[in-house]
């Protein structure tokens, strides 16, 4: 009975090491997995505050995102999120929208995991990037498979913008039946779907399309309709457009009395000067100059967008004063205003091509560090694969010996129950079978110590293959190169938080147990700039060298590492750097 007590005990013996083996090896697994990634709550914290703000304070949102984190370092869901609250904001406050290379990725995310609305959304802002880009075509395709899903799941207000900004398209290349048509199905849209605002601005730039077409009449008929729409509309800016264009549209009738009162009451809008502009033109159409000048004197004059045209409006005035002097001066200063306008406009397309380039080589720069993150976490799941698998043979070989041990020893207990009654007869025989087992037993004793040995020799290679890695890596050499080139105790130490914060995260991945090992065993309430000191140490820099790279003296150097050994409980002559590789499992 006792037998099979100590049996039973082995075989649960035998089976506590394989479940820890498999837990080990599925928890390693899992940290490598997961722990090399940063948590997302961050970002969604950062999203969700962006998304809550665009409507109350859109300049605050952008503010945000521009001052956020390298965004091609986000998830595929952070990052398509961040392009979407990009796009909103630039609705709101109308600066540059993303370059399309961006906006493609959080495209293709939105339409494998985004709602039909989101689809189309995205869809809109990638045409439109496209379009600032002058790529028509590519924004006309993404617009025409907008516009596929907002007819599937009848997404009208969506619809309708898409349908505009194809009739943009349109008015670029002066095809202006086909934006006619495209402006119509707009207003059908929103008209559907009671959107009385964007109902008004569709019928305005239909009105606008008839102008260009001769067909002033037609024109003037579609605008009345949304003047009356707009009677009750709350965004004056809306009134404020279809106003200006009803203004232009008398001033092209020739009916200039009529004209007055809409520029007038397009004042009320956010955006004045271009109807100041237009009723000044008006002005001197009528013959008023003195009206028309003392409006342009009363009008702001630091606003650079409209320099150029207050410079022309001027040069009109003295010309009609036949005061050819100031208006041959006000015509050169319109020209070369002109002149600088282009060469600005230039220097800003110069400037947005190589801000897209850098965009794009910096997410090129992002794309190989993902992928040389990804082998060094297959490497380190290979050696760990590798290792559990060398455990768990030898545990399974431990188990058949055990087995055969057993089993011979089983055989003995019988042969010595057998012969009690004639222990001279039998003991050469029972002393034989003794000196088998005791042969087995050696044999183990032998066996076990070599694969020991063995585990320690791959151990080795692990210890050799994670210090190739890190030598290899681009930070260690150019940690190295700052060593080279610097002297100590001469400018601002050579590491910055972000390079101590890769440091850590690099030896981190080399050595995934290193910080529960020194937090556990070594020194619980270890500070994390020590374990980051600590990092450094597994480089393998001298204590000079670790001086140069921290700006301090040598012997200061020397002291700190002294007193980091003995924070851990290290004496002072074990080198630190080995200590920590040969006890780390």
């Amino acid at each position: 009975m006792i037998e099979k007590r100590v049996t039973f005990a082995q075989e649960r013996n035998f089976g506590t090491h394989m479940k820890l083996s498999i837990t080990i090896t599925i928890t390693a697994l899992f940290w490598i997995l997961t722990g090399c990634s940063k948590s997302p709550s961050a970002n969604n914290m950062l999203l969700d505050k962006v998304e809550a703000l665009i409507e109350i304070s859109p300049d605050s949102a952008s503010n945000i995102l521009k001052d956020s984190v390298l965004p091609e370092g986000m998830s595929d869901k952070d990052f398509a999120r961040w392009c979407m609250s990009s796009g909103k904001i630039t609705d709101k406050i109308f600066n540059h929208l993303l370059p399309s290379f961006q906006l493609e990725r959080a495209y293709d995310w939105y339409f494998s995991n985004g709602t039909p609305a989101e689809q189309v959304q995205i869809s809109i802002y990638l045409g439109r990037s496209y379009a600032d880009e002058g790529n028509h075509e590519k924004a006309m395709s993404i617009y025409t498979d907008a516009l596929k899903v907002g007819e599937k799941y009848k997404l009208n207000n969506l619809m309708g913008y898409t349908y505009c900004y194809i009739g943009d398209l349109y008015r670029v290349k002066a095809m202006r039946t086909e934006a006619l048509k495209k402006y119509k199905a707009a207003a059908e849209c929103f008209k559907k779907e009671n959107n009385t605002d964007s109902y008004a601005c569709a019928l305005r730039d239909i009105g606008r399309e008839y102008v260009f077409i001769d067909s002033i009449a037609q024109a003037l008929e579609v605008l009345t309709i949304a003047d009356s729409v707009s009677v009750n509309t709350k965004n004056i800016n809306v009134r404020a457009s279809i106003d200006n264009a009803l203004g232009n549209i008398h001033v092209e009738k020739g009916e200039y009395d009529k004209a007055k009162p809409f520029f007038l009451r397009a004042l009320e809008g956010r955006n004045k000067m271009p109807n100041y502009m237009a009723l000044i033109d008006l002005y001197i159409l009528t013959d008023s100059i003195d009206q028309a000048k003392e409006l342009l004197e009363n009008t702001p004059q630091d606003d650079h967008e409209y320099e150029y045209s207050i410079k022309y409006l001027y040069y009109r005035i003295y010309e009609a004063e036949e005061n050819y002097k100031d208006a041959f001066t006000h015509l050169k200063e319109y020209t070369d205003i002109l002149d600088s306008v282009a060469y600005a406009d230039a220097q800003t397309k110069i400037q947005d091509i190589e801000a897209r380039y850098n965009l794009l080589k910096m997410q090129e720069e992002v794309n190989q560090l993902k992928n040389k993150q990804q082998s060094y976490i297959f490497i380190s799941i290979i050696c760990i694969l590798a290792l559990s698998l060398m455990t768990v043979l030898y545990l399974l070989y431990r188990k058949k010996a055990k087995e055969e041990i057993e089993k011979y020893q089983t055989k003995v207990d019988k042969m010595k129950s057998q012969l009690l009654n004639d222990s001279a007869l039998h003991k050469e025989k029972i002393e034989k079978y003794q000196a088998d087992l005791d042969k087995m037993r050696s044999k183990l004793l032998h066996d076990s110590a070599l694969h020991e040995e063995k585990i320690k020799k791959h151990q080795a290679e692990i210890n050799k293959m994670r210090m190739k890695l890190l030598y290899d890596s681009s930070l260690y050499k150019e940690l190295t190169r700052l060593v080279n080139q610097i002297t100590p105790g001469k400018g601002e130490p050579l590491i910055t938080e972000e390079m101590r914060n890769l440091i850590e995260k690099e030896i981190t991945t080399a050595y995934p147990k290193l910080y529960d090992y020194i937090h556990k065993e070594l020194c619980p309430d270890l500070l994390p700039s020590e374990f980051q000191y600590c990092c450094l140490c597994l480089y393998g820099f001298s204590y000079k060298e670790e001086a140069v790279l921290l700006n301090i003296n040598s012997n200061s150097a020397k002291t700190k590492r002294a007193r980091f050994k003995k924070r851990l409980n290290i004496s002072e002559d074990t080198p630190l750097r080995e200590y920590l590789i040969e006890n780390i499992h």
